[in-house]
């Protein structure tokens, strides 16, 4: 069978493609249209002459980006160890191979082999899976990975009712946690005082908790964030101080809180499942093992991220007002209810949100007794 990714690809590289994003994803977006109006089954990945397997791995984040280098790369350095070489990999960052709500797509069709899959940009798709990105729901990148973990393996709710429908296959879970309100000019200690606010969301499940604080969530690309707010277009944002950073949104955002625990972010890296398939069984024996090694080197540094990531934020001007316990409550209280209001949601939809969101409750607490 006529192999369409290599229509796509340089020669086998550890390397970064050079073509342009444009031409490549529009490249991509023209296969995946063939792909769908053939009928055409992606190819297995097949070996080289020197019986090495290359898999094509598209991200959608940069390189120097934590997920990117903890996670990408990390899982690409101890697959290649773990499998003695016989696995190389092609990485195309920055969103070459796609946008980040295409890449799940081009995946389970074959355009590429592997690729960063996150539920809040493909919402309509994987709308159960984003049940760790919920307010309150964990307190650590850790604590949230592993749970979620469990659910997007084989047999797992998420990986059963989402994932294996678009034939994909979480490999690496990395979680973003303790997102903040992040306002330009004026101080928010209080969950009413964000009534009224147009604030930037990232789509998923913080849309949700934008509105159940009486505020309206805006949809726009991480990079605008900073304009915005400068501007006043919007009034902030609810984001985590590692995704914060980046953008120094200490220049245009004065104003954070400090144990709000809006909702987390949750990526996965995820291959095709005739690409898993088609590997031999020692091979995807390397690919578990080096995903879970990842998973949990990945959470480890975003937790130590974030904290450095706040530090930095705060030295650049932005003020964390630290909520009371009292405070923290009120904001649970505000906040509470949208976890529920989620799972209603999802099932009506169709989808076992009930289900998801006590999967998700009981993983952590399986969680939190294994790391007492």
């Amino acid at each position: 069978m006529h192999d369409r990714r290599r229509e796509l690809r340089d020669p086998p590289s550890r390397g970064r493609g050079s073509p342009s994003r444009g031409a490549r994803t529009g490249a991509a977006a023209l296969l995946l249209a063939l792909a769908a109006a053939t009928g055409c089954t992606p190819a297995p990945v097949e070996p080289g002459e020197d019986g090495r397997y290359t898999i094509v791995l598209g991200d959608s984040y940069p390189v120097g980006h934590p997920i990117s280098e903890h996670g990408a790369e990390y899982f690409m350095e101890r697959a290649e160890k773990l499998s003695g070489g016989r696995i190389t990999f092609e990485y195309y960052p920055s969103e070459q191979m796609g946008a980040a709500d295409e890449l799940i797509d081009f995946t389970g069709a074959g355009v590429v082999d592997m690729a960063s899959v996150a539920p809040a940009y493909v919402p309509a798709k994987l709308p159960m899976s984003g049940v760790a990105d919920l307010p309150g729901m964990v307190s650590s990148s850790c604590e949230g990975a592993l749970a979620t973990e469990a659910l997007m393996s084989e047999g797992g709710v998420l990986f059963e009712e989402e994932f294996q429908r678009y034939g994909v296959r979480p490999l690496v879970i990395g979680l973003i946690p303790s997102y903040e309100l992040m306002t330009g000019s004026t101080e928010v200690t209080a969950p009413d005082q964000a009534q009224g606010m147009q604030l930037r969301s990232s789509g998923g499940t913080i849309d949700g908790v934008v509105t159940s604080l009486g505020a309206s969530p805006v949809s726009m690309p991480a990079p605008e964030m900073y304009e915005a707010i400068s501007r006043g277009t919007v009034d902030g944002t609810v984001l985590a101080p590692l995704s914060a950073l980046p953008y120094r949104l200490d220049e245009a955002a004065r104003h954070s809180t400090l144990g709000a625990n809006l909702g987390s972010f949750t990526n996965t890296y995820s291959i095709s499942e005739d690409v898993w398939d088609g590997l031999p069984a020692d091979l995807r024996d390397a690919l578990g093992t080096a995903g879970r090694d990842t998973t949990r080197h990945l959470c480890a540094a975003l937790d130590e991220e974030n904290t450095a990531s706040r530090k930095s934020l705060a030295e650049g001007g932005m003020v964390f007002h630290r909520l009371t316990g009292t405070q923290r409550e009120r904001w649970a209280e505000v906040t509470g209810p949208a976890q529920r209001q989620w799972a209603e949601h999802v099932e009506s939809i169709g989808r076992p949100g009930s289900d998801a969101l006590d999967s998700m409750h009981d993983e952590l607490e399986r969680v939190r007794d294994d790391r007492e």
